[in-house]
């Protein structure tokens, strides 16, 4: 018998190793199991018969089963698991059995979970300190709708529970080490202590940067590393190298396992001051891939998202990862409010500049601006006509890397305005994020589409840095294409 279930959804985009271990859910089972709970995972992306897996366990009658989501498709894979909940136990169970949201999404907003009819309750924050005590709530009847939890201890986390999931489902290629056996590991820290307008780690986690100490980091990595024989690991923390002293001494401590890593969160200007010989020891350490949140090539809206560094700065950094021979991976966002397309194109000229420096430069899916709840730029994006979504379903939509033909995310661009803004996003994707993601399949489909993506390769890349971006009859077959696999077909390519 499983006394809580907890169901992870699918993204709408799971290729590859973009397909990370439920971290989230791994965090909330760690104490329930420490607290004598029997805690069953079931995760969408790598279950094929994860429906099956949920109604057996439903049989069992759990004490709640929980759902996490982002913003965005996952929304509605999220809501298409609920609502399986509901039928299954209104049809079949005598008893309600709750159904409990968490994550970013429903912390920014957790009345309009509730509204939606498909939450019993809804978790705000981080809850590893407290799911024993709101699970014994649940149980008694005496749970709120609205849980908040503060900030946990990162020292006082306990160890993966890596035994509730196939770990093997998760160990790939990965689209920067390239080959091998490598996992997400997870996290050492949480937070960021910045303020850029455009993101909502500052109002889901009051801008405060929490770290695990060098030693508890170390000891989470080793055992992953041993455990699972890996060659490479990813790090997600917002800000690893945040604090140098600590990033040192697990650099330090990683050296024996001679393993590749790759970070999540870098700065430039966190980096563009790290000591020469600093910067060494992470490469010595086995650091091969450091991702940039570069956001924009041109100063003026660099300041107006408070984004505190300069496009100066971005090529600088650009410049001494490749002295040290680490490769830097940028991330590049365009469509703010009152950006002209001479300012976008200036990101491009950016991107082009830093490739011709450093040809081992990557980049991520050249984003959309997408406003969210909470952020600092909520309120000006309001003011530039942008209409919150009234219900949960409405939210679906809301992703970064997608067009926005109705104008319901920027709505201050017109029509061709957002075509546009949507081929250069599409473009991007296609020119430097699939194919880094081709190469973390398995090795035979990976062949196989290295072949027959290499000449659409060279054109996309044209198109992208050459700014040949205003018609897109291929990229609309694109995305339908992807909208029928991914989105309407529930795919999940491996």
């Amino acid at each position: 018998m499983s006394d809580i279930v907890l169901i992870s959804p699918r993204t709408g985009m799971d290729i590859g190793s973009t397909i990370a271990p439920p971290h989230n859910l791994l965090c909330v089972a760690a104490p329930l199991e420490k607290a004598g709970y029997e805690v069953k995972i079931i995760d969408q992306r790598v279950d094929p018969a994860w429906k099956l897996h949920l109604e057996l366990a439903l049989i069992k009658t759990p004490i709640f089963v929980g759902i996490p989501t982002m913003t965005g498709t996952q929304v509605k894979f999220a809501m298409d698991i609920a609502k399986i909940i509901r039928d299954y136990t209104n049809n079949w169970q005598p008893k309600s059995i709750p159904i409990v949201w968490g994550g970013p999404h429903p912390t920014l907003l957790p009345e309009q979970i509730l509204e939606s009819g498909l939450a019993d309750h809804v978790c705000v924050g981080e809850v590893d300190e407290t799911i024993v005590k709101i699970t014994e709530d649940i149980s008694r009847g005496k749970a709120d709708a609205i849980i908040k939890s503060s900030l946990p201890d990162m020292e006082k986390l306990l160890p993966t529970p890596w035994h509730l999931i196939d770990v093997e489902k998760y160990i790939h290629s990965d689209i920067y080490l390239k080959g091998g056996r490598n996992l997400d590991i997870g996290q050492t820290s949480r937070g960021c202590p910045f303020s850029c307008g455009f993101c909502s780690s500052a109002s889901i986690r009051n801008r405060k940067w929490r770290a695990m100490s060098s030693e508890k980091s170390l000891a989470m990595i080793g055992e992953a590393i041993v455990r699972f024989n890996l060659n490479g690991f990813w790090l997600r923390d917002d800000e690893f190298y945040i604090d140098q002293k600590r990033a040192a001494r697990i650099a330090e401590g990683l050296i024996p396992f001679d393993v590749k890593y790759y970070t999540s969160g870098t700065r430039v200007d966190v980096f563009n001051k790290t000591p020469e010989e600093q910067v060494e020891l992470y490469k010595k350490s086995g650091a091969h891939t450091l991702k940039f949140g570069a956001e924009s090539g041109c100063n003026r809206i660099l300041k107006s998202i408070n984004k505190g560094i300069t496009k100066e700065e971005t090529l600088k950094a650009n410049l001494k990862a490749k002295r040290h021979g680490i490769t830097p991976a940028f991330a590049l966002m365009l469509g703010f409010p009152t950006e002209t397309f001479t300012e976008m194109e200036e990101t491009i000229d950016m991107a082009r500049q830093i490739r011709k420096d450093n040809p081992q430069a990557q980049f991520e899916t050249m984003a959309t601006y997408t406003a969210l709840p909470g952020t600092p730029m909520w309120k000006l994006a309001q003011s530039y006509g942008l209409k919150s979504p009234r219900k949960l379903e409405e939210w679906a939509d809301w992703n970064f890397d997608e067009y926005d033909p109705e104008g319901k995310r920027i709505p201050w661009f017109n029509r061709e305005e957002r075509q546009a803004i949507g081929n250069l996003c599409y473009l991007s994707m296609l020119s430097n994020a699939v194919p880094n993601v081709i190469d973390s399949l398995s090795p035979i489909m990976s062949k196989l589409l290295k072949v027959g993506y290499a000449i659409p390769h060279k054109y996309f890349q044209w198109r992208f840095f050459g700014k040949h971006y205003r018609h897109s009859w291929e990229l609309n077959m694109i995305r339908a294409l992807r909208q029928r696999i991914f989105y309407n077909g529930h795919k999940v390519l491996r």
